[in-house]
């Protein structure tokens, strides 16, 4: 026993003394790893361009979207979200230097504190391993903490790795010294991936002059012209409020770059308006006019004029030309509406103008059927012209033969004729002596009578109107 104690207690000292000066550096560098400043995210396009990201970056639907610092990235003016097309980005570049940024973060940060943490845990493992009561106890206490040493740096970004090797190399001497004291023969292997600090050099923090003319690259080559105008008028102001902090040719070309961007942006905007506003007010001509054809000249006069400005609004004349069919279809329908109605007039003219006729005939008997209706009084001598005239019209209509579509409609005015000759009827037998019931009949079928003739009527005059828009 004391042999092995011998052979354990020659490996403390060094292990302490790694410790100890494990300690020493974590203390000192995490004082002055506190006084840094996180560095920026960049985010790599295909062609080198480097952007500048407040924060990190997400990726989502085939775009990347991120915070763009419009003025000093540590104080900016302003805070833009864009996107831009993942396959703009280079990624393999812009995750190493994510990795990098995230490393260096977490340095400045936690990382020390966390670090004297661990290195603390192992020191408090080996002063209990000294006291423990046997050998298989410090092993158990060992292989703890070299697990916990052998996770470390993957959970840690990377983070002092090396010294965390250094760390594991110490403990698993104390072990094998352990393991040779007590005559233990068993070994065991863990396999655990090798975690490297990032090695992607990390640029400058961006200055005043990148953060603008990164956030102006930004505004070039996102698809969203909303965001862009927004990013170039951004840049605009803060250039005009940080004019003497600007070397004075960058200041002069990047604004004059910038306000004719944002002029010609102003300037599509205007054309376009204008585009969708006349070609929408000619189709609400065309469909008045049920010309179908005219709408789809006028649909590829706007999609030529669309070429002409560069296709520059795809949304906006995306929705034109979603109103331009709706529209070449709604004339569709009232063309062939009105070219049912021309045939309607020209192949049933001989049967409306003797309609007609017959109707202008029913409108001399409405008013004395309608005081029927009403149960005012009515004369003999009255009733008797009424009946004759009934009969009239009765008459008048059996040779007419109504179009097919007309022939429920024709049907109506014989049914509303042999209510009124009810009605006249009734009113007359109850003229002589007073029967409610006779009286109250004759009101309902002359009701019926007026309310067939009425929808006869108003069909008839549907089947013959010349359509028109709603």
């Amino acid at each position: 026993m004391r042999q092995r104690n011998r052979g354990l207690l020659r490996a403390w000292p060094r292990a302490v003394a790694a410790v100890a000066a494990a300690l020493v550096m974590a203390y000192a560098d995490s004082a002055a790893g506190a006084a840094g400043t996180a560095p920026a995210y960049r985010i790599f396009l295909i062609d080198g361009t480097p952007l500048v990201s407040f924060g990190e970056f997400a990726r989502a639907g085939g775009f990347v979207v991120f915070t763009a610092p419009i003025g000093t990235p540590s104080n900016p003016d302003a805070l833009r979200v864009v996107s831009l097309p993942e396959s703009a980005v280079d990624w393999e570049r812009t995750d190493r230097y994510t990795s990098a940024v995230r490393h260096r973060t977490y340095a400045q940060t936690r990382g020390e504190e966390d670090y004297a943490a661990l290195t603390g845990a192992v020191a408090r493992a080996l002063g209990d391993m000294a006291f423990a009561p046997d050998a298989s106890a410090k092993l158990a206490i060992a292989a703890d903490i070299r697990r916990q040493l052998l996770e470390w740096p993957a959970a840690h970004f990377g983070y002092r790795s090396a010294d965390v090797r250094e760390l594991t190399a110490t403990v698993e001497e104390a072990i094998s010294d352990i393991r040779a004291g007590s005559g233990s023969r068993a070994f065991d292997l863990s396999l655990v991936a090798i975690i490297e600090p990032p090695s992607e050099p990390l640029l400058p923090e961006p200055t005043l002059q990148d953060s603008l003319a990164s956030a102006a690259a930004v505004a070039q080559r996102t698809t969203d012209r909303r965001a862009r105008l927004s990013l170039q008028q951004s840049v605009l102001s803060v250039l005009s409020r940080q004019k003497s902090a600007l070397p004075r040719d960058w200041y002069s070309a990047t604004r004059e770059v910038l306000v004719r961007s944002v002029e010609r942006e102003t300037k599509l905007d205007s054309e376009y308006a204008d585009l969708t506003s006349r070609t929408l007010r000619k189709a609400k001509e065309h469909v008045s006019d049920g010309d179908p054809a005219s709408l789809e000249r006028l649909a590829a006069k706007a999609r030529e004029e669309d070429g002409r400005l560069g296709y520059q609004r795809p949304n906006q004349m995306t929705a034109l030309m979603a109103s331009l069919a709706a529209a070449t279809e709604k004339a569709s329908e009232l063309r062939q509406a009105i070219d049912q109605y021309e045939y309607r007039r020209k192949a049933f003219a001989s049967y409306r103008k003797r309609i007609n006729s017959s109707l202008e005939k029913f409108d001399d008997v409405v008013d004395d059927i309608t005081s029927v209706k009403n149960l005012d009084s009515i004369g003999t001598r009255r009733l008797g012209k009424v009946s004759n005239r009934v009969s009239a019209i009765e008459v008048g209509l059996l040779p007419l033969v109504p179009p097919t579509e007309l022939r429920s409609a024709h049907d109506l005015l014989f049914s509303s004729v042999r209510l009124m000759r009810e009605a006249i009827k009734l009113q007359g037998g109850s003229a002589s002596s007073v029967d409610v019931s006779r009286v109250q009949n004759a009101s309902a079928s002359a009701a019926g009578a007026l309310l067939l003739l009425d929808t006869a009527r108003r069909r008839i005059d549907e089947f013959y109107r010349r359509p028109s828009t709603p």
